[in-house]
């Protein structure tokens, strides 16, 4: 390949995803009354802004919400509550092994023990049968059931209702993917829920602020006691009353998500015209069924054919060539991850494991046109047929 070759590949290349950060630079005033107010965190009056304007327009006036400074900092939150109010003899949570890192190092982190159970071929969330029997297995033991809203799936929040009521467990929704999403009523991913559910505004999500997270309920009482322990477990006296940490988003990163709130549902809206475009342009390809009127997706997950695991790694090689990054989200998952294989329990994880082993990431961002997404499935394409010509021959 030419010099000229590889530059003009270089200059058109498109990566797996692209941040776009919020325009601060066009709220200079806002930025300038954060400065002279010397309010920079601590729950100050932006942060207040946002919090009103996530439920009154995100969660249609329902519920309350918190900020904090990561979805991560909100998961070890929710847990360290649910161990507060669970029993003296419960140690474990179930959760899928088809999702993050951060999903099981929350648990840890709480002093809890991840429990990992299989996920559902079709939507890759948390297989119901496997939830079912993890808790008449380990009855009395189960501190929570995490489910993973999987890359933005809008999962049965009724079926936790039931599990929390039958079981006397908590349910904390790992949903860092899901802000934006919309139910199969039409309403964001966990409105109306008493359940403790944590959003990512990581910069790489689309709703992205850089860093920055939200753990939304109806229940007050729970976020007000979320709200202590993200404050060092501070009552009104500031005197430690519940266990703490320092999880609070400051009031620049307030002032983004803020900014982002009033242009996202145009990025929303991009979004859901490139996954049409993806599942048309690959409709012979296997791909998540979620449900839900709207998933807003982070990158394009989509699975080799069977059998094409062992060319995964040459197919993204390919594309990278033809000016495609790519990913594989989650490969590996986290029951096939070294440090979680030690202190994590579970058994045979076949539809985790298949997933894994096929599952590739294409590229998705606000800046990527349905043009570039032929380009990226034709390189797809190309790239997949290259290598099963070469397993033929």
């Amino acid at each position: 390949m030419t010099v000229r070759a590889l530059e003009t590949i270089a200059a058109n290349y498109l990566p797996l995803t692209k941040p776009d950060a919020p325009r601060l630079s066009d709220h200079v005033s806002e930025l300038q009354e954060i400065e002279r107010s010397c309010w920079l965190s601590n729950y100050g009056p932006t942060n207040t802004r946002l919090e009103a304007a996530m439920i009154e327009n995100v969660f249609g006036g329902v519920g309350s919400c918190l900020t904090v400074c990561n979805a991560t900092s909100g998961l070890m939150l929710a847990l360290k509550l649910a161990a507060e109010r669970s029993g003296p003899t419960a140690r474990y949570v179930i959760m899928p092994a088809f999702t993050f890192a951060a999903t099981a190092h929350a648990a840890l982190w709480a002093g809890l023990t991840p429990l990992l159970i299989d996920v559902d071929p079709s939507d890759w969330c948390a297989c119901r049968i496997a939830e079912d029997e993890a808790l008449r297995a380990h009855a009395g033991e189960v501190v929570a059931i995490m489910p993973y809203a999987t890359f933005g799936a809008c999962i049965d929040l009724a079926r936790y209702d039931r599990l929390t009521q039958e079981h006397d467990v908590s349910i904390v929704i790992d949903a860092a993917a899901s802000l934006g999403c919309l139910d199969q009523l039409g309403r964001a991913f966990g409105t109306g829920s008493p359940h403790m559910i944590v959003y990512s505004m990581h910069g790489t999500k689309p709703f992205g602020v850089g860093e920055g997270g939200l753990i939304y309920s109806t229940d007050a009482e729970t976020i007000a006691l979320l709200r202590s322990m993200a404050n060092f477990g501070f009552d009104s006296e500031r005197s430690a009353v519940l266990p703490g940490m320092n999880a609070k988003m400051s009031e620049v990163a307030a002032l983004g998500a803020l900014v982002r709130l009033g242009d996202f549902e145009e990025r929303a809206r991009h979004r859901q015209i490139l996954t049409a475009a993806y599942r048309e342009a690959l409709r012979d390809f296997s791909m998540q069924q979620a449900p839900g009127e709207r998933i807003v997706y982070q990158f394009m997950p989509v699975l080799l054919p069977v059998g094409s695991a062992a060319s995964r790694d040459a197919i993204r090689a390919d594309m990278a060539r033809m000016g495609v990054g790519t990913g594989s989200y989650f490969s590996p998952h986290v029951g096939q991850q070294p440090y979680f294989q030690q202190r994590c329990v579970f058994g045979a994880l076949p539809v985790a494991d298949a997933l894994s082993a096929h599952v590739v990431s294409l590229p998705l961002s606000d800046f990527l046109t349905v043009a570039d997404v032929g380009r990226i499935c034709e390189a797809f394409r190309t790239a997949c047929g290259a290598q099963a010509r070469e397993q033929v021959a």
